[in-house]
């Protein structure tokens, strides 16, 4: 995954939240984009998710004025 991919993700993550969607409705915990049992891909679905939330947390952090937290 590129650098550019994982600004992507965390642009929006960002975007859902000023949409108003939840931390917890992460696109990466839908079970079509869930690894697979046996962990192939785990590392890529991690780094997505995480990406995603990171965005989400940012912005919601900006909004709510904790940033220096």
């Amino acid at each position: 995954m590129t650098i550019e991919e994982l600004m992507d993700l965390q642009e929006a993550g960002a975007r859902a939240c000023v949409l108003g969607l939840a931390g917890h409705e992460n696109p990466f915990l839908k079970a079509d984009k869930l690894p697979p049992e046996n962990h192939d891909g785990l590392a890529d679905w991690l780094s997505c998710h995480d990406a995603w939330k990171f965005g989400w947390e940012a912005e919601n952090a900006s909004r709510e004025g904790d940033l220096l937290r």
